[in-house]
């Protein structure tokens, strides 16, 4: 148990809450819904994405649930996430974890109105970009280099499309 004195000393040293609401914080808010997802250019949904505003509007928390293979086979695969621009370095963070027991930590920044973050270290990396595209959707792709980042060779493509629409 705190003592009175503990508990006054840790709430005096307590940093003053950020407001979250800034356009830094914000710029990621576009992938705030609940998703139909398919492979970008096909009419096949492969997956459901329910994506919500968490911690006072401070991050983004991303259920993931792919129910179909790109071989259209029933697949049962999960992938959780946790985005947030961290104000400390200037740049967006995410922590995924997947139902493989993958982990994957990103880190990158906002550019031209797209979040763009990069995972692994060395010549082995993966980059992912979400953006915002017409008529509500969002297009998330990633991509991977073998060679520190030089090229990039296309992993997957998804396109989300409001689950409201349906």
């Amino acid at each position: 148990m705190f003592s009175v004195l503990a508990l006054s000393l840790l709430l005096q040293t307590q940093p003053a809450p950020i407001d979250c609401s800034d356009a830094d914080h914000s710029a990621f808010n576009f992938w705030v819904g609940d998703w139909i997802v398919s492979p970008t250019g096909l009419e096949v949904d492969v997956a459901t994405s329910r994506i919500g505003s968490v911690a006072n509007g401070c991050a983004i928390e991303e259920a993931y649930h792919q129910t179909m293979n790109r071989q259209g086979q029933p697949l049962d695969y999960r992938g959780h996430s946790y985005s947030a621009f961290d104000a400390a370095d200037g740049r967006w963070k995410q922590f995924y974890i997947d139902s493989n027991g993958v982990v994957t930590m990103f880190v990158g920044d906002a550019v031209d109105g797209a979040i763009v973050v990069v995972a692994g270290s060395g010549d082995n990396l993966q980059r992912m970009t979400v953006r915002p595209i017409e008529g509500g959707r969002v297009r998330q792709n990633g991509e991977s280099s073998t060679d520190g980042g030089a090229t990039w060779t296309a992993t997957y493509d998804f396109t989300y499309r409001p689950a409201t629409n349906e």
